[in-house]
């Protein structure tokens, strides 16, 4: 009789029911919103000292201006004057009896404008640029009699675009948020159930208790049901962090859908981010549940759980040239290297560049290396479940293969 429904609640529960279990589930959310509330704060009450500091003020300075566009009225309005010795203030400056010495060069379109200046400070030291800049704007806009001409050359304009595909009105960045949340979850059922699915496969061998269990369930019914458990476990995790991540984005969605699009749901897309996290998860479990059969401890197991989370994760630091050049052959690569194949392909969905013919074969890849590498892993586990002094090493699996009676 098969004892896997027995395992599974028991796993479960006994993980829920650990208050250490809600204390770090509960951590990442609340230290989020703290850190964004005292961040948004922060960044309230000093937007306008930070702004005010790099903003132009009048300022008592001498200049030199070899391009002749710079209007000596604009300037005397914001404190400059010509200079007689243009050495002399600038050994004034460093001496510290002037502030500021600006030289216009002769082409300021493709010449700095070279500045010598008393020092207020790293925050306070873009005021001057910000000073010699609005002098020459002020300047060049004084010489234009036209005010359209005069508006142009300080605000750029501003552009509207509708792009156009199948005779239908593109969707806009927003689109690419539904899809995208599949990457957001993959990642952060990795990263939480990376450490506690190879725990709960390796405490048994490091606790000794191994044959104590198998004499009441079998070697693959228990790693099943650990698997299945750890699960379940994983998907309260994201869902405690994932569900008010959701609640404040559509709370925010009113206030950027204007400017990056309408948000819009591609039922395709969805269903195929979703069959990709899906097999993505198991074949992360496969790797971890193999490393925790392969090793006779929990401090064994650091190095290949590290090296296995990597292995599923490397994608995201490509994501951005995935995107861009998705039929380079380094995008094909990572789209379908086995445990890079999750994360490079969900992020190609999201953005519209993983055609049908690369979702199916992408979605076939994802769920025949979890297969194969879930068997392999209870495989191990059936076969090394017994084995606790020492790690699992490629010549004992041979000799499995070869015929050699093992744990079952």
């Amino acid at each position: 009789m098969s004892r896997l429904g027995t395992v599974v609640r028991f796993e479960f529960v006994r993980a829920v029911k650990k208050p250490a279990f809600w204390i770090g589930t509960l951590a990442l959310p609340i230290v989020v919103v703290v850190v964004s509330l005292l961040v948004g704060v922060g960044q309230a009450a000093g937007t306008d000292s930070v702004s005010s500091s790099s903003s132009a003020t009048r300022t008592p300075f001498h200049y030199v201006d070899h391009s002749g566009l710079v209007s000596a009225s604009v300037a005397a309005q914001w404190g400059g004057s010509p200079s007689e010795d243009p050495a002399a203030d600038r050994a004034a400056v460093r001496a510290g009896t002037l502030e500021l010495f600006v030289e216009y060069p002769a082409k300021p379109s493709t010449e700095p404008i070279r500045l010598d200046a008393a020092d207020r400070g790293l925050f306070e030291n873009g005021g001057y640029s910000s000073l010699a800049e609005r002098v020459l704007e002020r300047s060049v806009a004084a010489s234009v009699d036209d005010d359209e001409a005069v508006a142009l050359l300080r605000t750029p304009p501003v552009t509207e675009l509708t792009a156009y595909a199948d005779g239908r009105v593109a969707p806009g960045w927003l689109s690419i948020v539904p899809p995208f949340l599949y990457v957001a979850a993959f990642f952060g059922i990795v990263i939480l159930l990376a450490t506690r699915m190879v725990t709960v496969v390796v405490e048994e061998k490091e606790n000794r208790i191994s044959e104590m269990i198998l004499t009441t369930v079998t070697a693959g019914d228990l790693i099943r049901g650990k698997v299945v458990a750890m699960l379940l476990v994983g998907l309260v995790q994201v869902g405690v962090v994932l569900v008010p991540g959701l609640v404040v984005a559509l709370a925010a969605l009113p206030f950027v859908a204007s400017r990056l699009g309408g948000l819009s749901v591609d039922p395709w897309r969805m269903v195929v981010g979703a069959l990709l996290l899906v097999g993505g998860v198991l074949l992360g479990c496969g790797l971890f549940v193999a490393v925790g059969a392969a090793v006779p401890s929990i401090k064994d197991a650091s190095t290949l759980q590290s090296a296995a989370i990597f292995a599923l994760i490397i994608p995201l630091y490509a994501a951005f040239f995935v995107m861009t050049t998705p039929s380079s052959p380094v995008a094909a690569f990572f789209t379908y290297f086995p445990t890079f194949t999750p994360i490079t392909a969900m992020v190609r969905n999201a953005v519209g560049t993983l055609s049908v013919v690369e979702s199916v074969v992408c979605i076939v890849e994802v769920f025949a290396t979890a297969a194969v590498l879930l068997w392999f892993a209870e495989y191990l586990f059936r076969h090394s479940v017994a084995q606790y002094g020492s790690k699992v090493t490629l010549r004992q699996i041979a000799g499995w293969r070869r015929g050699r009676p093992g744990t079952r």
